[in-house]
């Protein structure tokens, strides 16, 4: 099995609503099954005691009442992800479909469904008309408590979860992560502002395209569709069995179409196939925060581009992304993020790839909010507060980054502002946007 069916494998499970609520009915059929024959081969009961009649009556109610709950639930459930997703971004809908408490609790209402109608076919048989699974139907009660008790964990998690502060704190969480398994290693001292392009060199430096023979061009060949992963430590452990480098031309997150270079491969005499190179990557309809932050940074910028439009006007959300923006940009700022190389055990650079700047970060994170709100105070002094201190931040050869945007901050509050008063506001620090701005003295 190659390493783009695992992935295709592992994201397919952790996407897919239906294999949790699968696995648990089938639990549910091995128990319904299982406990009557127990049941019938003991006289201990650990429950309450039925009659025949009671019994079909209590398990039936129980199968028909389930399974309208469920659909019910079900129907509540899509309603509330349309909501969050319109709400916040359409790129949001696939972290809100894996939520594990959604999976557990549907396969909950299921399971209690299928468990009751297994366990009636038994009570009352043609063998023994007054035959009666007391522990089974003990078992059904106590799934029907815990199927109550998922239900409000349900009601609990989706309202909390389509909350602004709790989808951004969430989503802030996983992306700083996501920076520190991705840009492991502090800034050097030396590292230079524009750090996204890839660079070459000997001895001290890092290497970018090394000299010698033209590298061989290895083409995507299947269905277009975005780059979402790549098998660093199998291409490295090739390339370095092959005493060759190889290069991703692509960067994570980018749309590659049937035909497009995808790999530049150097000195491995043929020995690394195009075929293997191509199960290396994992290909997909949209993009991934797994190796790719700069989806985490796109993610958040939506929601507060989304605040900012006309049909939504909702400043204060924008100023809670940007609360989030900013731990990310301090983290990031204060990360080594190129070059993009992965080296073998003997420190040999065996593979290379693209990987974003910190101006690419700055801008992604900042640019929308900053066009879209330009014409709003609030989001203007938090968008100040957030530059200024980022600036003191990060390391000197990334100020020149923060220092553009704050002179395009400048700019366009002069544009926006015509009236003195608001300019003035406008051009004052507040880290909650409004309420709390930073005066020099009591006068």
């Amino acid at each position: 099995m190659s390493w783009r069916t695992r992935w295709r494998v592992y994201e397919y499970v952790r996407n897919s609503l239906w294999i949790v609520p699968a696995l648990f009915v089938l639990i549910a059929i091995a128990l319904g099954i299982a406990l009557p024959e127990i049941d019938e081969s003991t006289d201990t009961t650990i429950g309450i005691s039925f009659g025949p009649d009671a019994s079909r009556s209590v398990l039936g109610a129980m199968a028909g009442g389930m399974i309208t709950f469920t659909g019910f639930v079900f129907s509540i459930l899509l309603l509330a992800v349309q909501f969050g997703s319109s709400q916040f971004s359409p790129r949001m809908l696939r972290r809100f479909l894996r939520d594990p408490t959604t999976k557990v609790a549907l396969g909950m209402f299921m399971a209690t469904f299928v468990y009751s109608l297994v366990v009636l076919r038994v009570v009352g048989t043609a063998a023994n008309e007054d035959f009666v699974p007391d522990n089974s139907i003990a078992a059904a009660l106590l799934m029907l408590l815990l199927s109550m008790l998922m239900f409000l964990r349900l009601i609990s998690r989706t309202t909390q979860g389509l909350r602004v502060a709790a989808v951004l704190s969430d989503l802030g969480r996983d992306a700083r992560g996501i920076v520190d398994r991705v840009y492991p290693e502090p800034v050097g001292e030396g590292e230079v502002a524009g750090d996204g392009a890839a660079r070459d060199g000997a001895g001290g430096g890092e290497p970018g395209t090394p000299a010698g023979a033209p590298p061989r061009t290895v083409e995507h060949r299947g269905e277009p569709g975005v780059l979402q992963s790549v098998d660093f430590k199998g291409l490295v452990a090739k390339a370095a069995a092959a005493g060759a480098t190889i290069e991703l031309a692509p960067r994570v997150g980018d749309l590659i179409a049937s035909g497009a270079p995808l790999f530049r491969v150097r000195d491995d005499g043929g020995a690394i196939e195009d075929e293997w190179l191509g199960g290396a990557i994992a290909i997909g309809d949209e993009r991934t925060m797994r190796q790719d932050p700069a989806f985490a940074f796109r993610l958040i910028a939506d929601i507060s581009a989304k605040a900012l439009s006309p049909g939504v006007n909702d400043p204060t959300t924008s100023i809670q992304a940007l609360d989030q923006i900013e731990l990310l940009l301090r983290e990031v700022g204060s990360r080594r993020l190129t070059p993009g190389v992965a080296r073998d055990e003997t420190g040999t650079v065996r593979f290379r790839y693209p990987t974003p700047s910190w101006e690419d970060f700055v801008g992604l994170a900042l640019d929308e909010t900053r066009q879209y709100g330009n014409d709003s105070v609030q989001v203007t002094r938090r968008l100040r507060a957030l530059l200024e201190d980022l600036r003191e931040a990060v390391p000197a050869p990334r100020r020149a980054a923060v220092d553009a945007q704050l002179a395009l901050l400048d700019a366009g509050a002069d544009r926006a502002f015509t009236d003195t008063g608001d300019r003035t506001a406008a051009g004052a620090r507040d880290r909650q946007g409004l309420g709390a701005g930073e005066r020099a003295g009591p006068g």
